[in-house]
This record gives structure tokens, sequence and C-alpha cells, in this order.
């Protein structure tokens, strides 16, 4: 961090303020506090002119603009911010509740075919997304019962790194480092432990090109590839915020993975079945998915 330019350090510096200012908070003030508080914020940020905020605006005319008028398109980008700012002190905040307070928060379809999987001790392959409060599902699981681990990208800055491990880890749950081999994310699904994983980004791994909101996008597809040699049941797990602040956690059944013989073309055909999922859930609440992210910046050269 030493080697770099005095502005970046400054601004590195300056956002690690922030994120530790926002963590202290939400973990020590109520929750109806806490979302009034951070939706605030988040609907502050909106005012201002930025490249999320036109980008947020531009994605919603992509998929909504035939159907939406342009005050709807404004109001639900305003309201992807506002959530963003409740779901950051959710994020945050649920995981040091009871679990009856959680019970009251949070809703959840059965776990019946998901417990079933995960008993059998060969490890379970939770495809998901950013919906929601998307941060609290490895604590969820692990409040339900089933250890997990999921993965990211290591952060520019490691005070943030360092943060963003301490929310995300926990008992009966660990993040790491997606630049591992992925014989140590095999390893721990040999352990039976559920791997929670984000495929709705077009991020710089192994994927392929699947419709996503009815246009190609590049999506990552190492864990269903993965699930796939393995034999390793796969379920897609989303989240979104309820009007009333609580949350519901969709899980639905076991995704039938295709299999023709033709691993290239199975692949591509599960990715799709995994898409239309999360997608489902961002359809039903356009206004709790990052919309700000290039989700369609690279084309299929076939486009």
């Amino acid at each position: 961090m030493g080697n770099k330019p005095l502005k970046k350090r400054l601004k590195n510096s300056l956002v690690y303020m922030g994120a530790v200012c926002a963590y202290k908070i939400a973990q020590t003030i109520p929750r109806k506090l806490g979302l009034k508080l951070f939706g605030a914020v988040g609907a502050i940020a909106f005012i201002f002119p930025n490249r999320e905020k036109r980008r947020t605006i531009q994605h919603l005319k992509l998929i909504f603009g035939n159907s939406w008028s342009e005050s709807e398109i404004l109001k639900t980008a305003r309201n992807v911010y506002i959530e963003l700012g409740k779901n950051l002190f959710d994020g945050i905040h649920l995981p040091g509740l009871s679990k009856d307070k959680l019970e009251n928060v949070i809703k959840y379809d059965s776990l019946d075919e998901f417990r079933d999987a995960y008993n059998k001790g060969k490890g379970v392959i939770a495809i998901s997304a950013h919906t929601g409060c998307f941060e609290m599902l490895p604590h969820y699981y692990a409040y339900k019962g089933f250890s997990s681990f999921t993965i990211g990208k290591r952060l520019y800055d490691e005070r943030l790194e360092l943060l963003i491990r301490r929310v995300r880890n926990g008992a009966g749950t660990e993040y790491l480092d997606r630049s591992e081999s992925p014989r140590s994310f095999i390893r721990k699904l040999q352990e039976g432990k559920v791997f929670g994983v984000l495929i709705d980004q077009d991020t710089k791994v192994e994927g392929v090109y699947a419709d996503f909101l009815g246009r190609k996008a590049y999506t990552p597809s190492g864990a269903i590839k993965m699930a796939m040699k393995l034999k390793i049941p796969v379920f897609v797990v989303t989240t979104a915020r309820n009007s009333d602040d609580t949350h519901t956690i969709f899980i639905g059944k076991q995704l039938p993975l295709v299999d023709t013989g033709d691993f290239e073309n199975d692949l591509i055909q599960n990715v799709q079945i995994a898409n239309d999922k999360i997608c489902q859930t961002i359809l039903k609440f356009p206004s709790q998915w990052v919309w700000m992210h290039r989700r369609w910046k690279r084309q299929s050269v076939n486009e």
C-alpha cells in the first residue's frame, strides 16, 4: 500500500474509515433505526450524478424500456440505492441477532430437499446472486445447521479485505479467496459443506454465454461444471427484502442438471437453468438487484 500515489492512499483511507464507521454503527444501533438511516444514505447517494447511477438507469431502460415509463424507471433506480443501503445494514446487523429474533425477520421456503441433499455428506452447491441481502445467506446456512463456505476476489486494500472477512466469516461459515486452487474447494465439498457462489456478474473467471433477463450475458460456470463432473447437488438460493423489512429466502428444488453426453452444450443449458431461476427473483423484486453492474459488457462473437 505504501507504494501507491498519495491521492490514492488518501482515497483508500477515507473509504476504509467510512466502512469501519458503517460497520460499527450497524452492529450497535437498533434495527429499525439502522434501516432508516442506511436507507436514507442510499437515497442521498442517488441524488448526486455518478457513473453507477447512470448505469443503473441505463440498464433498467435496457430491460424495461419498452414496458415502463420514464418515471417508473427513475423510481426503481432510486429504490435500488435505498435497498442497497438497507441491505448493507442488515448484512452486518443480522448475523448478531439471536435465533429467536432471526425467525421474526427471515422467511424461507421448505428446507426439506436441501437438507436431504446436505445430509448425504457429499456437499451442496448453492448458486446465488446479488439480490436482496445476499450477504446474510452463509450466516443463514449456519443458523440452520449447514456448514458452508463462500469465495470472493481479494480487495485492493488489505484493511478493507480484513473488514470484509470479519463480516463474511463466522461460526459455521468460511470466506475464501477465489484465487485458491479449485482442489481446496473440492475438499471442502467432500467434507459435506455448502459452497455458496454468486454467478450473476461478468467477472474474469471461467464462464459461458447464457440469457440473463432476455439478453446474452457472460456467466461464471465453474461451480456448475464442478457439480456436473462430481455429481454434486445444485440449488439456486436467492433472497429479497419484503415491504415490511423482513426477508424471504427462495430455495426451491434441486436443479435437474442436463446430461446428454455433450458436456459443453450441457454446461450452457445448466447455466441457463440457474440464470432463469435468478431472473425470476429479479423480475419479481426489480429494486433488489445491483443494476449498476455491467452485466452485459461482453458480447458473444455469435451475437
